[in-house]
Order: C-alpha cells, then structure tokens, then sequence
C-alpha cells in the first residue's frame, strides 16, 4: 500500500514537473517572438514563469532526493564499516530534517506576511511564490524518513547504503525494475517462475552442447 502510494506521488510530481517546464518554455519562446518580431509581448508571461520555475526548482529537489540523485561525494562514506556508514547517513538524515523543519516555519512566516503583496500583473499574492518553501520542507522530510527506512531495513550492500547515485547506476536500476515488471511470453513475470535458469527444462542453456563443436 505504501509504495503504491509512493508511486502514486511520484508520478503526480513528475507529471507537475513536466507541465512546469512545458509552460515555461511556451511563456519565454513566445515572448521572444512577439518582442523581436511584432515589437510587443504577454505581460504575464516574465512573472508567471519566474514563478513556475521556483516551484519546478523546489519539487524537482524533493523527487532527486528520494531517487538518490542530488550531487554528492560519497568516496570516504563507501569505504566506511557498515555500522559506521548506517550512523554516518542517519546523522545526515537528522541535519536535513533540522533544515526542513527551518524551510517549512520560514516559508510559513513569508506566506503570511506577503498575503497582501500582490504580483503586479498576475494579481495573485506573493504567497504563492512563498509557499513553495512549505511544500518543499514537508516534500524533502517525507523523502528522508523513506531513505531512512530503506537504509534500516534493506541488505547491507554498497547499492542500499548510499547518499547518492550516479546517472549510470540509477539508469541501470530503472531497467532492472522495468524489466521485472514485464511480462514474459508465457504470461509470467520475468525472472519469476524459471528459477533463473535460461531453459525451458531448468538446465540453463536450452542449446545442444553438440552445436558448439
């Protein structure tokens, strides 16, 4: 239940994510054009996608610290003893959820306080730009308690005590798990059901050893 949830959430940011950027890229090109081709322009279009790109910028981190994609260097953490690589990464855990705890009451301070202050051509309160901060703090919390959970419960493995991943190994894991999902021919689940052999009477290779002579 949880990770449907879980997965329920990612695909909600993602999805935000790509209407952020879709929208912004529409606003700024077609800006451009009207300013250098038709000398006039949208009036809404520098605020509305400055404000679309904060909160691209703040959700876009909460998804990349759950996929363990932030920037990071992590050589003296790998060469770590297991206990004191689990220590070394719940310490981390508990300077970010400080930060959050700071993000989520400074962004509530700055959203009440610009309730009144509006966008000059949007009309809408600053609070809006403001409130990100709040998202963001409870997003990133959420996040950190889930790599927490999975740092505690999963194998002791180089791949599961991790503060971050390159692109290649996040790319791998995301075929893996795409490819387990998938369907066999005969209507399993790949690497289910075989045992993890490759043949089809459990003995690997389902090739004659004769055809290699």
């Amino acid at each position: 239940m949880l990770a449907r949830i879980e997965g329920w959430v990612t695909r909600v940011l993602e999805g935000t994510l790509v209407i952020c950027l879709a929208v912004m890229a529409v606003l700024v090109f077609a800006n451009v054009v009207l300013r250098y081709a038709f000398d006039s322009g949208v009036a809404l279009s520098e605020e509305l996608a400055r404000l679309l790109f904060v909160w691209l910028i703040f959700l876009g981190a909460i998804l990349a610290s759950r996929q363990h994609a932030h920037i990071g260097f992590d050589s003296l953490v790998r060469k770590l003893p297991v206990r004191v690589r689990k220590t070394v990464i719940l310490a981390n855990a508990a300077l970010m959820l400080v930060a959050c705890i700071f993000f989520v009451i400074g962004g509530w301070k700055q959203a009440v306080i610009n309730l009144d202050n509006s966008y000059p051509v949007l009309g809408i309160a600053y609070a809006w730009l403001y409130a990100v901060a709040i998202v963001f703090g409870v997003g990133l919390a959420l996040s950190i308690m889930l790599n927490v959970r999975d740092v505690l419960r999963g194998p002791p493995s180089d791949e599961a005590l991790v503060l971050t991943q390159d692109l290649e190994s996040r790319v791998h894991e995301k075929v893996d798990r795409i490819s387990a999902a998938q369907p066999t021919p005969d209507g399993r689940q790949a690497g289910k059901g075989d045992g993890g052999k490759g043949g089809p009477d459990g003995r690997g290779d389902s090739s004659d050893p004769g055809d290699d002579r």
